[in-house]
């Protein structure tokens, strides 16, 4: 059914009428009027100018999820609860999974109490304060179901198997605590961390996952770096101030003819702030793949609840889907995505060391959904003689989607039939040549679709006091569309977030795709976040996670290979 939604946008060239005739009318007021009468009629002919704008919206139907026995629900909570998961009756599913766990020695007893106390039933129940007493509130259990436990959800078993537990000591804990920089706190503690987890690597039966556990004290001194001492608030030492002059004149091909430092009798081995990691969860994530385990991060909180946490009961949901994921399960597939097609996210993070120099990632799914991510060569990018948004230059970009249809390829046993492209900023000539050429010379690919997101701000409303459907899909042009991906669910009888939703626009698109398809596919692809159990994202997930992943990247050294696996960055 279709709809007139008006009074929102107004197009360039009636705002160009509109600043003309006023002007107009300022320039050459009519001799003998009143400015009262003046300003009348300059609002007159403002409103004479304006032509009121035609929109058309439709409305998306959810995509269903695909659960055990091919079994279809629109909700994971409920498709995992009543099906179980995608994969099981896959030929060398997992039945038990093997968690280790890592962390101080309270917080290994509070893993182990959290496992125990899942493998039942798990009520929906928040801790709340209410005049400086903290309360157990039950919540509504048709946003907020029930866990049935964990064998009757996965149909597998979680154990902590024998040798698998690594206790970080008070003395290490405390040792921590006393560095006087931000940066350095967090380096040690993934150092440590790091350490047990290569012992827990070597052992004679590696776990499949590793629950790192850590006390609210340590993410207290160890998270939200502008709360604390960070080296970046501090002026240059002579060393570091030495060292960056050294390598600024190497990298513009000037070299020194004796040893600067020795003679000056000045420390640049000492290590540099650039070397150490600001962010706990990316740098853990980058250092820990190497040992080839997935890693789930988990604050006292997430484990013993708290106010400023979700209830038990959704808590549970989350942090199992999570853990089954990482595991090498599939816990559900989504309908609604071509066979064949290769979805890829572009997203560029920025080298640690040298400011102007780029990189760009991509994260790629299939229609079944494995997530691969690799990285291109880095790049330079000057934004004082470019544009603020990098864009790739043509041969990155025609390398980069060689790689993404080459590991496709790999896995698949057969090139995709069809590229897309997603990616928050709009595509520059060079680049989208550089895609096209290795899309076009690839053997079997026969179409491709480049799509750009973007965001002005635009919203629409609705009559009454809920927000639009998501799934709502408004048309301002023909390549220019804006769609809910959050709003009121019917399946849910409500709007499962806090603030006005704000919608995903379509800028561009270069392909033969149409646009009713392509957002069909984005509304699919933000139910693919399989870290968590929550209805629907934001973003899809070609670009959902981008920044996250970037910035893990970011923490490995060039000359280390990255896992390409999604679960690693999750």
């Amino acid at each position: 059914m279709t709809k007139r939604i008006g009074d929102v946008h107004e197009e360039e060239q009636d705002m160009d009428q509109r600043e003309q005739k006023t002007r107009h009318s300022r320039q050459q007021p009519k001799l003998g009027k009143p400015r009262s009468e003046i300003a009348v009629l300059n609002a007159a002919s403002v409103l004479n100018a304006f032509h009121q704008p035609d929109f058309t919206a439709t409305y998306l139907a959810e995509p269903s999820l695909i659960f055990g026995d091919n079994q279809r629900e629109a909700d994971p909570k409920a498709g995992l609860a009543l099906h179980h998961p995608y994969d099981l009756q896959s030929t060398g599913r997992r039945t038990q999974i093997r968690l280790g766990i890592i962390g101080t020695g309270a917080m290994v007893d509070s893993v182990h109490v959290w496992i125990d106390r899942c493998k039942s039933h798990v009520m929906p129940i928040r801790i709340k304060k209410e005049n400086g007493v903290l309360v157990s509130k039950p919540m509504d259990a048709t946003t907020s179901p029930p866990f049935p436990g964990l064998f009757s959800v996965f149909e597998a078993n979680f154990v902590v198997g024998d040798n698998m537990v690594a206790i970080l000591t008070e003395a290490e804990v405390a040792a921590i605590l006393r560095y006087q920089y931000f940066e350095e706190r967090v380096t040690r503690l993934i150092t440590l961390i790091v350490e047990r987890l290569a012992v827990l690597a070597e052992g004679m039966q590696a776990p499949d996952v590793v629950i790192v556990a850590l006390p609210t004290f340590v993410r207290k001194v160890c998270t939200i770096p502008s709360h604390h001492k960070t080296r970046a608030k501090q002026p240059r030492t002579l060393a570091q101030a030495l060292k960056a002059s050294l390598d600024a004149e190497t990298k513009a091909g000037q070299h020194a003819l004796f040893d600067v430092a020795a003679v000056m009798n000045v420390d640049v081995s000492e290590e540099q702030a650039e070397d150490q990691a600001s962010v706990l969860h990316h740098g853990l994530k980058a250092r820990a793949m190497i040992h080839g385990i997935p890693v789930q991060l988990a604050w006292q909180t997430a484990l013993e609840g708290g106010p400023t946490v979700e209830d038990d009961a959704t808590r549970a949901w989350n942090f199992w889907a999570g853990v089954y994921y990482k595991s090498g399960g599939i816990p559900w597939r989504v309908t609604g995505l071509e066979r064949g097609t290769c979805y890829v996210g572009i997203a560029f993070y920025r080298d640690r060391k040298d400011g102007g120099l780029r990189t760009s990632m991509a994260q790629t799914f299939s229609d079944q959904g494995e997530g691969i991510v690799l990285r291109s060569e880095p790049f330079n990018w000057d934004t004082s003689r470019q544009s603020k948004t990098p864009h790739l230059p043509k041969e990155v970009a025609s390398d980069l989607m060689r790689r993404v249809i080459s590991s496709y390829e790999g896995v698949h046993h057969q090139p995709p039939s069809r590229i897309v492209v997603h990616k928050w900023q709009r595509y520059a000539l060079e680049e989208r040549e550089g895609f096209i050429e290795a899309i076009t010379e690839a053997t079997g690919v026969h179409s491709y679709d480049l799509v750009a997101f973007g965001s002005r701000g635009i919203r629409f409303f609705r009559a009454g006091q809920e927000p639009p459907l998501r799934g709502t899909l408004v048309t301002l042009a023909p390549q220019n569309v804006v769609l809910f991906t959050r709003g009121y669910v019917p399946y849910l009888g409500s709007y499962p977030g806090m603030r006005t939703p704000r919608p995903i626009e379509v800028v561009e698109h270069f392909g033969s795709s149409p646009m009713k398809k392509l957002c069909e596919e984005i509304l699919a692809l933000t139910k693919m976040d399989w870290n968590s159990a929550t209805f629907a994202g934001k973003d899809p997930i070609t670009t959902a996670f981008s920044k996250d992943v970037g910035e893990i990247l970011a923490e490995i050294p060039p000359s280390v290979t990255p896992k390409t696996t999604y679960r690693f960055y999750m």
